[in-house]
């Protein structure tokens, strides 16, 4: 809601004309309604005054209505651009570990449906804006008519305003429940792409899935949203009843307060104008209600706050052979508990690293080496302990300076078309170099600084990804798992060539491998079991074949 409110105060001048534009548009309305009781007043033939006037008050409602609208309106969509802009760079600059806890359905759902009903409600603002403006000077004209027709006016339209508050309530709090459950049907999406290749295997897991995943949460938000619709209807037709009934009663009332007939048409008149405004109001609170909807979830979600610009920092300078380059004390992570369940604890992990080092991690699934990796990288923050990059503590107040020494290849990595260098271009000649030692140079071409394609097999996607964290020339490269998707021949280069090219070309290399015929390659390998970190001994026949087959 602040960031939505921002925004607007950005562009105070420009709501501040359009308000005037309005207002003046509002009350050329009126004016139109008083030229004409005039007329059926007086039905005399109108002189070229009254003509004059009605004219130029013609001009005015068109030319301010359209302008207020139509600045407004460009207002709107440019509060949805910058809406959007926002949210992706509080995304951005939210951490990891609250990205994962918040969930990847509940981030879709509010970039994409939260977002929209947000520039939906805002579109709907000019004509809200319009519209209560020109009822506000209808009324005002209604008041100088007759004062008491107005009071008995206000009454009634207090009082329907007020039944309408009481169903627009039950209404939002239905469509609060609506946006609850639309994270479980943007999940059932989520599992419906990410789990084809189960769900294709398995035609009862399938139906299954369908029948007793995705249905009820459609299901249940159908219902809820028939409900709320209820509600508006009623509203809506209660409005025009109400309106209609009023005009009627008019006549009476103005029989009954001795009001002259003229003022009585009058009064009529500019109920029946009003009648449409009044109507456009009550149609555009469903859209209002359901951005107020979104706005609320959006701050549920705990995003960092928006903040302009990106912590871009210099390229890490190479760092010589065989000097100490990252230290370990202590240190632990701890995974919030899950109902009565204690979660998983890394840790307490002790590691010295010397650049130029070729480290293997090992061990099973649930083992902690993908939290032990995110550790290393900066990724989460632990829960106690120390950690040092060439000489200086890791913290959340130098995070941007520890990560920029890292280049990554996950297991479940995300591949970018557009290649970055250390200060954002990168060498060329560097990427088309290792584009070849990787095999990939007749299946991909390099084209103002981005991939011709992506689309490969995994494999050779992952090769890709290298070649990405290889151009970014940082001194210590991550690999997790990196070679299980390679056939046998590339998976022997990589091991016995391309890593010990990578450690004469300047890098610490950290990979988390199963691949147990290659550990004489690494100068160190240590096994993760229950989050904690040991060494383990490699068969010397191992390592000695090893070496005689890279110097081979």
């Amino acid at each position: 809601m602040n960031v939505f409110l921002s925004l607007i105060r950005r562009f105070r001048v420009l709501l501040l004309l359009t308000s005037v534009a309005s207002v003046c548009s509002a009350l050329a309305g009126i004016g139109l309604i008083s030229a004409i009781n005039q007329r059926i007043a007086a039905p005399a033939t109108p002189g070229a005054h009254w003509a004059l006037v009605f004219g130029a008050l013609l001009l005015v409602l068109f030319v301010c209505g359209f302008a207020s609208q139509a600045l407004l309106t460009a207002l709107g969509h440019r509060v949805v651009y910058e809406m959007r802009l926002v949210m992706l760079k509080r995304v951005l600059d939210t951490g990891i570990e609250r990205l994962e806890q918040i969930g990847a359905a509940a981030l879709y759902a509010a970039l994409t449906k939260d977002v929209a009903a947000i520039g939906m409600a805002f579109n709907r603002l000019p004509f809200v804006l319009y519209n209560g403006v020109l009822v506000l000077g209808g009324f005002v004209y209604l008041a100088w008519l007759s004062w008491q027709l107005f009071l008995l006016t206000i009454v009634a339209v207090g009082g329907g305003a007020l039944f309408a508050q009481v169903m627009m309530l039950r209404m939002r709090a239905l469509m609060k429940q609506v946006r609850e459950t639309d994270d479980a049907i943007f999940a059932g999406y989520e599992g419906a792409i990410e789990g084809r290749c189960e769900l294709a295997l398995n035609a009862t897991r399938k139906q299954l899935f369908f029948e007793q995943d995705f249905t009820p949460a459609a299901e249940r938000a159908r219902r809820l949203e028939v409900r709320a619709d209820r509600y508006w209807i009623f509203s809506l037709n209660w409005g025009a009843v109400l309106i209609l009934g009023l005009a009627g009663l008019m006549f009476v009332a103005g029989d009954y307060f001795a009001v002259p007939a003229q003022a009585v048409v009058a009064f009529v008149l500019v109920l029946m104008f009003l009648r449409m405004p009044l109507n456009d109001l009550v149609e555009g609170l469903p859209m209002l209600l359901s951005g107020s909807v979104a706005l609320e979830k959006i701050d549920s979600l705990a995003l960092e706050a928006h903040r302009a610009g990106f912590d871009v920092q210099p390229a890490a300078a190479p760092v010589a052979p065989g000097l100490p380059l990252l230290l370990l004390q202590d240190v632990q992570y701890q995974y919030p508990h899950a109902s009565d369940e204690y979660g998983f604890r890394l840790g307490p992990v002790n590691l010295q690293l010397t650049s130029g080092e070729i480290l293997f991690i090992v061990g099973g699934n649930g083992s902690g080496k993908s939290t032990l990796a995110r550790i290393l990288t900066g990724l989460y923050q632990p829960s106690a302990g120390r950690i040092e990059l060439l000489g200086k503590e890791a913290g959340a107040g130098n995070s941007a300076w520890y990560r920029s020494h890292f280049s990554t290849v996950f297991s479940n990595f995300h591949l970018f078309q557009g290649l970055v260098g250390p200060l954002g271009t990168f060498d060329p000649a560097l990427a088309q170099a290792f584009l070849q030692r990787l095999r990939l140079e007749r299946k991909v071409a390099l084209h103002d600084g981005r991939l011709s394609t992506v689309r490969l097999s995994q494999g050779q996607r992952k090769r890709l990804a290298l070649l990405m964290a290889h151009v970014e020339q940082r001194p210590i490269l991550l690999l997790d798992e990196w070679a299980a998707d390679q056939d046998p021949p590339f998976r022997d280069f990589f091991y016995r060539e391309l890593l010990p090219e990578l450690r004469r070309g300047g890098k610490t290399v950290i990979a988390i491998s199963h691949d147990d015929r290659y550990f004489g390659v690494a100068d160190r390998v240590l096994r993760c079991d229950g989050g904690v970190l040991q060494p383990l001994a490699v068969a010397r026949g191992v390592r000695d074949s090893a070496a005689d087959l890279s110097a081979a």
